[in-house]
């Protein structure tokens, strides 16, 4: 997996390519003026894009590999190799799954990365950046690709 960054101040940890942290934004409580930190993204919307784009992407493109991008308004998970089976991002909002590799996404089943079939991008992308930051992911489909964008947004979670 190949990580670009574009922000001053990132740590990026790695436990088998799942776990990120990210930008602490730091934000001081009214009442007692203590500081709360704040990740800038949610982290199973994080865990679960890239999970995806480790099940999902198409391992026949050879030359390219899972990109995770960070830049000041977003983070994008990038992964080589169009939709499969019909499926498009309108699709994936309503939880229709469809497995390009059967055998990856078994293996992290049984090792208890995934929870329920299909489910993680409205469950867990979507309802994760809505509840943290009011935004929506972008779902993006191009000729050799697909991108998940993480909006940064402006609202932080209460």
């Amino acid at each position: 997996m190949r990580v670009c960054l574009d922000y001053p101040k990132i740590k990026w940890a790695t436990q088998d390519g799942v776990k990120a942290t990210l930008t602490i934004i730091g934000r001081i409580e009214a009442d007692s003026g203590r500081r709360e930190d704040i990740a800038q993204y949610p982290h199973e919307a994080i865990r679960e894009s890239v999970i995806n784009a480790l099940i999902h992407r198409d391992y026949l493109l050879s030359a390219t590999d899972i990109e995770l991008a960070v830049y000041r308004d977003r983070l994008e998970v990038i992964s080589p190799g169009r939709l499969t089976n019909g499926i498009t991002p309108a699709r994936m909002l309503t939880g229709c799954r469809a497995s390009r590799n059967q055998l990856i996404k078994d293996v992290m089943r049984d090792y208890r990365y995934l929870e329920h079939a299909g489910m993680g991008v409205p469950r867990k992308i979507v309802k994760g950046m809505r509840l943290h930051n009011g935004t929506d992911p972008v779902l993006l489909e191009s000729e050799e690709q697909f991108t998940i964008k993480l909006l940064a947004g402006t609202r932080l979670a209460e």
